[in-house]
């Protein structure tokens, strides 16, 4: 699964996505190749949060972690 965010790379200003496979979730920049990756059960186990008792999957604060390597990273 790929999906184009709507965030801009920290380096070059161009289009981040977000990808998902059977072991990895990533973001990454088609322009300049900036990529930052995590296991895909790492990432599950940061996207759940309790909320009132209640399981919640957050992807969003996922691609906000994400999205801060990438720029602690460039």
């Amino acid at each position: 699964m790929r999906i184009r965010l709507n965030l801009e790379c920290p380096r070059c200003g161009g289009a981040l996505f977000m990808e998902e496979d059977d072991k990895n979730v990533s973001v990454y920049c088609i322009r300049c190749g900036l990529r930052v990756s995590w296991k895909l059960r790492d990432a599950a186990r940061r996207a759940v949060k309790n909320i009132d008792g209640s399981l919640i999957f957050d992807w969003s604060s996922v691609i906000d972690e994400l999205y801060l390597e990438l720029t602690i990273n460039h």
